[in-house]
């Protein structure tokens, strides 16, 4: 079986508990799609979890382009200001802990991480992602998954919210993503996963665990939703 999870953001317990909700096992395969560090109490844990199991493959996320910024240009202020503004002071604290050895597996993990990923099931494409994608970088008469993808920018990639939110996506694609908890797109999916209902063709899967929600995981052999409550 395959899996989505996103925006752990520290929270192993939870983290685990959803694990153990899915049943996950050697033969499953679980997309993080970005945010397993920062705001939560045992980022590096969760990083170091993913970094350990072969069959977790993790895309990168705003969290983790902060935490690369931060600690490879650390001579500019601005960069160590910004991750600290969003959550990262608890990681660096955590990442000072570790040898020197594990300092540098967990940079060269990091740096080496995908921003996108498509996948098929069945007969059905998902780009997953994120933040979402920007599908006004190419002309509506190219509106295609292979045009669209090769032309985002990174930025976008890990941050874009309304320009993606709000407009079709990909015509033959699912994009699924993290990065706006799903009560924010819509207050009455408080521990669900979100559907873009007009379009259908966006799922959002950021349950703002870290901030009282849930932890959501999306099983997209048959699109069956998992929820962990925060503890």
């Amino acid at each position: 079986m395959t899996y989505c999870i996103s925006d752990i953001h520290g929270c192993y317990d939870e983290f685990m508990q959803l694990l153990r909700e899915i049943d996950f096992g050697p033969d499953d395969i679980l997309y993080v799609l970005g945010d397993a560090v920062d705001r939560g109490r045992e980022s590096i844990r969760c990083l170091q979890f993913v970094m350990e199991t072969p069959n977790v493959i993790m895309l990168m996320g705003n969290h983790e382009k902060m935490m690369i910024d931060a600690l490879l240009y650390n001579d500019e202020r601005e960069y160590l200001d910004h991750w600290f503004g969003n959550g990262g002071k608890s990681t660096l604290l955590q990442f000072l802990e570790l040898s020197g050895d594990d300092k540098v597996k967990v940079l060269e993990f990091l740096t080496t991480l995908p921003y996108l990923k498509e996948v098929e099931i069945g007969d059905q494409n998902y780009v997953l992602v994120h933040a979402g994608i920007d599908v006004g970088r190419v002309p509506k008469s190219m509106l295609s998954t292979n045009n669209v993808l090769p032309a985002q920018s990174l930025e976008d990639l890990v941050w874009i919210r309304e320009k993606f939110l709000n407009r079709k996506a990909l015509p033959k694609s699912i994009v699924i993503f993290g990065h706006t908890p799903t009560p924010h797109i819509d207050r009455k999916h408080v521990g669900k996963v979100w559907r873009d209902g007009k379009n259908k063709d966006k799922i959002g899967i950021d349950g703002g665990c870290v901030f009282g929600g849930s932890l959501l995981a999306l099983r997209l052999d048959d699109m069956a939703e998992f929820s962990v409550p925060h503890r």
